[in-house]
């Protein structure tokens, strides 16, 4: 089925943004580093005559932004628009399919931003005929302030904050926390014990620095940053520092709380005000967001809030969400977007940059474009 993108193209122009066209063909490691060694296998990849891996460009938004850091200062405002295929193994669908979509860099007026990106996805599928799109918003930035709240060891926020908007991995990573935690092995029971205590940059240095030593590379596909966050993982659990009753408690009722934002909100205060989390600054955030998503004239009764939604990548920075039409299958969403601020110092910028986007799934949408 063909889809018309003229409508489209013309939308995304008249909003003031420009179109863009990333190479296909791009170095593999950018897009490991950056979103994770669970993305190689969703990859198609090749090697150049001097080893470098290659891959066949899997997605827009990392190409988008090295193609912003390439051309300008990186803090500079800057509307980018996009539309051309993406490759990825896709279980039961085709590895090759249209995206399009925006990326909004260097905005400081993030709140006006995010309501503008959502607003102008929301026209996007309007154009496809999609007239009563389910809405799902989440906010990383809740759960981080939760964790934080609850005192959890550096290491373990950070293997949650990966695991967050992976339900399924969460829940094993809570349990495997909240459990008694299995005695280290023998072999390296002395190594964990010198860990535990540790300053956890120095100690997880140390860890990268033996493997190198050892021309350790790569062990079942982890990194040595995975290796080491491994053993300071085991060194925690070790010492006892789990996840106790109370925030485990805590975690489930946070998960559980979904519906519209208002609903959400008055759930959030209750939340905070009964387990004296002091998360505050995080609730207020998402209640200014959505007061501004009204003044851009999205409706808030529409829109489905979910604590426990997500996305698996350390970069994104708040506000997410994902539009899908009802007569799609679950899993199937039309657009994904969200904020995204710590992207682009992961790319090279010398500090946060405020960047927000989406992407439009153009094999999910009718042919026919209004």
């Amino acid at each position: 089925m063909s889809v018309d993108t003229m409508p489209l193209r013309i939308l995304l122009s008249e909003a003031g943004y420009r179109f863009v066209e990333p190479p296909i063909l791009s170095d593999a490691s950018i897009f490991l580093e950056v979103a994770g060694e669970d993305l190689r296998r969703r990859l198609y990849t090749t090697n150049e005559t001097d080893g470098r891996e290659l891959c066949l460009r899997p997605e827009f938004t990392i190409p988008v932004c090295l193609h912003h850091l390439a051309t300008g200062d990186a803090h500079r405002m800057a509307d980018y628009a996009y539309l051309g295929p993406v490759f990825r193994h896709r279980p039961g669908g085709v590895g090759e399919f249209l995206q399009a979509g925006v990326e909004s860099l260097g905005r400081t007026d993030r709140i006006t931003a995010d309501a503008d990106i959502l607003a102008l996805a929301l026209d996007a599928v309007g154009l496809y005929g999609l007239a009563e799109p389910v809405v799902r918003i989440g906010d990383s930035l809740l759960f981080s302030a939760v964790i934080d709240a609850l005192g959890i060891a550096p290491v373990w926020k950070r293997r949650l904050a990966r695991a967050f908007g992976d339900a399924e991995r969460l829940d094993a990573t809570i349990a495997r926390l909240s459990g008694s935690g299995s005695a280290p092995a023998a072999s390296h029971a002395g190594f964990l014990a010198a860990l535990d205590g540790s300053d956890h940059d120095a100690a997880h240095r140390v860890v990268e620095d033996l493997l190198s030593i050892a021309g350790i590379k790569s062990v079942g596909g982890r990194t040595p940053g995975e290796i080491a966050d491994r053993f300071l993982e085991q060194s925690s659990l070790a010492a006892g520092a789990g996840l106790d009753e109370r925030a485990v408690a805590v975690l489930a009722r946070f998960r559980s709380i979904e519906g519209a934002p208002d609903r959400a909100l008055e759930a959030l205060k209750a939340l905070s005000g009964d387990e004296k989390l002091g998360i505050d600054t995080a609730i207020e955030g998402f209640e200014k967001r959505a007061e501004g998503l009204s003044r851009r004239g999205i409706d808030l009764s529409a829109l489905a809030f979910s604590a426990d939604f997500g996305r698996r990548l350390d970069y994104y920075s708040g506000f997410v969400f994902e539009i899908h039409d009802p007569a799609l299958g679950p899993g199937q969403q039309v657009v994904g977007g969200g904020r995204y601020d710590r992207l682009l110092p992961a790319l090279g910028a010398k500090a946060s940059v405020p960047a927000v986007g989406f992407a439009l799934w153009l094999d999910r949408v009718k042919g026919d474009a209004a």
